[in-house]
This record gives C-alpha cells, structure tokens and sequence, in this order.
C-alpha cells in the first residue's frame, strides 16, 4: 500500500529534509543556500541530493511535496 500523501505548495514553504518534485525530478531539499530580493520578487536557492544538486526559483512557483502517511490512524508522520 503506497504510504505517501502528494500536495502541490509554493518554494515559500519549503523546508530542510523536505522531499519534493519539481519539474518531474524527484528531490530531497538539505538546506536553503540562498534568498534574494529580486526585481521579480524572492528568488529561493535550495541544495539538494538531485541530478545537478541545486533547486532555484521565484517564490510563487508551485512545487509538489511528498510525505509519509501513517495507514493505521491516517495522520500525516513528517517527511519522505
């Protein structure tokens, strides 16, 4: 039984050790390097255990989120 629960966010509320799609790669975040103001509004830099091992965009880009979910008492358990 698959045991993980997908919602779609904004890079604002991504977190460290947050295992997450973007752009049909799967990736898990290990910490923001870097936020900046930008014309275009907040520009967020990830470092991640993915195929080129950094996540960048604008704040407002959706991106989606997995996460464990306990099948017993079906309530969400943290992260992937």
């Amino acid at each position: 039984m698959n045991n993980t629960h997908e919602y779609r966010t904004t890079l604002h509320h991504v977190k460290a050790g947050m295992q997450v799609i973007y752009y049909g790669e799967m990736m898990k975040i290990i910490r923001l390097r870097k936020k900046k103001l930008t014309n275009k509004g907040l520009v967020y830099q990830f470092d991640t255990n993915g195929e080129n091992g950094t996540l960048t965009g604008n704040g407002g880009n959706k991106i989606t989120v997995l996460e464990k979910t306990d099948d017993l008492h079906k309530n969400k358990s943290g992260y992937v």
